[in-house]
Formats: C-alpha cells, sequence, structure tokens
C-alpha cells in the first residue's frame, strides 16, 4: 500500500464544536484504493453514466426500533484525522463487534485512535440517542481500509447483528442490480446526525476484485455504512466517492460514482476471524 491524498475520501467530516458546517477535504490516507486509478475511475465512470441519477435514492430514514437498518449507527472520534472531532457510520456484525472504515477511527498519524475517543450511537436519529456504547479495543483489517471495534457491553442483546451475503452472492452480483444502505451524511446542510436510506447501483468490480464500484449518492459521514441486498445481507462497506461534498470534484463525479469495500476473499476471512 501507499500513501496518497484523497479528496474522495467520505467519512473523516470535520464536527465543529459549536456549529455544524461541513468541511469535508482531502486528507492523508494510507488506505489503497482501486477505485481511484485513473483505469477504474474511466471504467467505473463510463458505466454510470448510462444510467440516471434519478435511479438513485436518499430520504430520511427515522429510528424505528424495528427497522432492519437498527444495527446502524453513528461513530463518534474525538481524536479524528484533523487532532479533534470527526464521525463516521458503523455496523454491528456480532455481539461486541462493530465494523466501519480505518480512517473513520484514525488519528492525525494515520494510526487508530485510543478506545476510549470512540462512541458508537446505534440507530441515532439526531436528538434521538437511545444507544451509546463505549469501545474497548480496536483491531485494524490488514490491507484495507477497515477496522473491528470492539464494545464493552453485549450489543446482541439490543440487536440483531447484520449479517454478510455469501461469497457466492458477492461474486455473483451484475451490472445494475440495486444495493442499499443507511448511513449519516454530513455535508451542505446535512449536520451529520440524523439517518438516511439509500438506493445505490452496482455498477462493475475494480480491476483487482476488491472493490464494489457503484452509483451511489455517498456524501462525508457516510463511511463505514453497510451496502445491504434487499434481504438486508451486507455486500460491502461504503469507503470514497467523487462527490462527497457534494460538489463535482472530477470529471466523473456528476455520475455520482463511489466504491465499497467487498466483503469477500482475505478481508472476509480476517473479519470473521475475529469478530466475536
Amino acid at each position: 500500500m501507499f500513501k496518497k491524498i484523497l479528496s474522495s475520501i467520505c467519512a473523516v467530516t470535520i464536527v465543529s464544536v459549536s456549529t455544524y458546517a461541513s468541511q469535508a477535504e482531502a486528507i492523508p490516507t494510507q488506505y489503497y484504493y482501486d477505485g481511484e486509478t485513473p483505469t477504474n475511475l474511466a471504467r467505473g465512470g463510463n458505466i454510470a453514466k448510462t444510467y440516471p441519477n434519478s435511479i438513485l435514492r436518499m430520504k430520511p430514514a427515522g429510528h424505528s426500533n424495528t427497522s432492519k437498518y437498527k444495527a446502524v449507527g453513528y461513530v463518534q472520534n474525538y481524536n479524528g484525522f484533523n487532532g479533534g472531532k470527526t464521525m463516521g457510520s458503523g455496523t454491528v456484525i456480532d455481539d461486541y463487534t462493530i465494523l466501519t472504515n480505518a480512517h473513520v477511527i484514525d488519528n492525525q498519524y494515520g494510526k487508530a485512535t485510543a478506545p476510549r475517543n470512540l462512541r458508537f450511537y446505534m440507530n441515532r436519529d439526531g436528538g434521538y440517542i437511545p444507544y451509546m456504547f463505549t469501545v474497548k479495543k480496536i483491531r485494524k483489517i490488514k490491507n484495507t481500509d477497515l477496522a473491528l471495534l470492539y464494545t464493552n457491553k453485549k450489543l446482541s442483546t439490543y440487536v440483531r447483528p447484520m449479517v454478510f451475503a455469501s461469497e457466492r452472492e458477492i461474486n455473483s452480483l451484475k451490472k445494475g442490480t440495486p444495493l442499499y444502505s443507511v448511513g449519516y451524511p454530513y455535508y451542505a446542510s446535512y449536520e451529520g446526525s440524523r439517518r438516511y436510506w439509500y438506493r445505490a447501483i452496482f455498477l462493475t468490480y475494480t480491476t483487482n476484485k476488491k472493490e464494489l464500484m457503484m452509483k451511489d449518492k455517498i456524501r462525508g459521514g457516510n463511511s463505514g455504512s453497510p451496502l445491504v441486498n434487499s434481504k438486508f445481507r451486507m455486500f460491502g462497506v461504503r469507503t470514497y466517492g467523487e462527490c462527497v461534498d457534494g460538489y463535482d470534484e472530477n470529471k466523473w463525479a456528476k455520475y455520482e460514482l463511489g466504491g465499497s469495500i467487498a466483503l469477500k476473499g482475505a478481508v472476509r476471512q480476517e473479519i470473521v476471524k475475529y469478530k466475536y
């Protein structure tokens, strides 16, 4: 892996203490994204532009206690990439385990922050905060932008953890297949704490077969949110996009091109090995 500056990384949004103005900006990251290479941007972008943006959906998700997305929550990092308060999204995947992007929980040195600096607000929707969990341990997944957060309390007492789709299902994705998510957008007038539901469209795999290229309205704050099918099985973790702060960052941004890490192969094996 190599160090790279990405304006399209989507989760590490700065949360001002005094205001909720979004400041999505280029940040240094040691993570490699195959979907950000010129070849894959062109491949994905040329497919994305064949679908109208109107095919996508983004709407308030609310906070039903019986929602299939109850396991999704707001991740607060009190010592983020800027040395201050940042946020992202995360998903309960086992009794004590939350899956999110590693860059959501990194500090200004590109290392995982101390567990004491993290909070997980499951099923949060603005001022409605039914659950708050502290974190006792962090484990980064090797060679990818994912991390496991282990909580002090048993999460499955309060929610049914989300289940991964089979590798066969993930490998069999067809162009144009709709996938769905709930996350916490933080840009423009979206202040980050409210839950939004999304419909996205699968385009293709990146050339290394490790990332899902999506037509997806990914915005700042959405990183770490799950990408699921109609049966609520997780296919990936939303990670980056070309329009994260709501304006075009390159020529592919207007087609809402984004990328998610696929839950397959060595990445999946390590997650399954270390979740509990």
